[in-house]
């Protein structure tokens, strides 16, 4: 390998922020994205049926994705709905070919890595602004030449653990004629009536141009799929490279997703983890978060990098596995301890934490 991507490699590890692959033990689960405990429920099995050989444009499609497809855009409130594998590739997939030369769009700066790429393969103006800020967006957007304006943000940052003023930007986009795309990725199957996420539970559906639902967090599966118009999905079928080609995901998948977003005990999941969010937070009510308060995501923040590991060492001491979150995942200076509570976290395991971080 040339040496100077051994010396990125040598920087990262210097810096302290170096990655590497580990296989977690989920017996003290602080740190997943299995909000509901849905990865863990063996309730619902994987259908073996054959596998996708091919695309959906060439072999790959079937009646279970059609009927998923059909079952999700009914369920969220929505014209049509397409799967995508991954939310990566959905967010890759939408912005790449929906943005076009001459459009602009306007994303919070704290959007996901897989948008930023998404936007980057696009050829549209992109202008950052700043996070949960409702008045610097309504500047910048004033300030647009373009015909074509879209605001990018997510309904929870997953790295943030807090939500976004959703009818604010709902209304300021319509005040500039800007299109809206919001990203539910850690909201599905954790908020709403029946998991359908914040963008319904705000009653905003009729107001977004689209939507993009991940099956890998809060349902505990994989793939994603994006909501919006009949038309929408017409083009993304036509224009989406990402899903174009994609061998699709195996038969049996789209079946477990339909019976998984169809859950009738989500709300009984949902309420047993609000209350571990509250009791988490009561417990530990002398730390300063920064994440919402009824967010499943806490974050403690760390300026000083070298008391990170240290704060881990401890929770891992109690039998805790948790994970720092280091730059370039977030801003220098804004190193974190990401914790995740979970539906299925006991008490015991709630009190165990709280008593490692004081």
């Amino acid at each position: 390998m040339n040496e100077q991507l051994i010396k990125k490699l040598l920087d990262r590890k210097e810096s302290g922020s170096f990655r590497e692959l580990f296989v977690p033990n989920l017996e003290r689960d602080f740190f997943s994205n299995d909000y509901l405990g849905m990865a863990r429920d063996n309730s619902i099995p994987v259908p073996q049926k054959r596998g996708a050989t091919g695309s959906r444009l060439l072999s790959g499609n079937s009646s279970e994705a059609e009927d998923c497809e059909q079952f999700l855009a009914e369920h969220f409130h929505a014209q049509a709905s397409l799967v995508f594998n991954s939310g990566y590739a959905a967010n890759l997939g939408l912005l790449s070919s929906v943005l076009q030369r001459g459009d602009s769009v306007f994303y919070d700066q704290y959007i996901h890595a897989s948008s930023r790429d998404g936007i980057r393969l696009s050829y549209a103006e992109s202008i950052a602004f700043k996070h949960n800020d409702c008045d610097d967006l309504i500047r910048k957007l004033g300030k647009s030449k373009s015909t074509t304006n879209y605001v990018l943000v997510e309904s929870l940052y997953s790295m943030d653990g807090d939500f976004s003023p959703l009818k604010q930007i709902v209304d300021i986009c319509e005040a500039h004629n800007a299109y809206l795309i919001v990203d539910e990725a850690h909201t599905g199957a954790v908020f709403g009536a029946l998991g359908k996420g914040v963008i319904h539970k705000e009653d905003l559906t009729h107001r977004i141009f689209a939507r993009i639902m991940t099956f890998g967090k809060g349902y505990g599966f994989h793939g994603a799929v994006i909501l919006g118009a009949i038309t929408l999905k017409d083009y993304l079928i036509n224009f989406s490279r990402s899903f174009i080609y994609s061998t699709a995901l195996p038969v049996g998948d789209y079946t477990k997703i339909k019976s998984l977003v169809g859950d009738l005990n989500i709300g009984e999941k949902q309420n047993k983890l609000e209350k571990n969010i509250a009791l988490f937070r009561r417990l530990n009510e002398k730390l300063s978060f920064s994440s919402d308060i009824k967010s499943p995501i806490q974050i403690l923040e760390f300026s000083d990098i070298s008391l990170l590991p240290k704060v881990v060492k401890k929770i891992k001491e109690k039998g805790i596995y948790t994970k720092s979150i280091l730059p370039p995942t977030v801003p220098e200076g804004k190193s974190r301890l990401r914790i995740c509570i979970h539906s299925y976290n006991t008490k015991e395991e709630i009190e165990l934490i709280s008593s490692a971080l004081k």
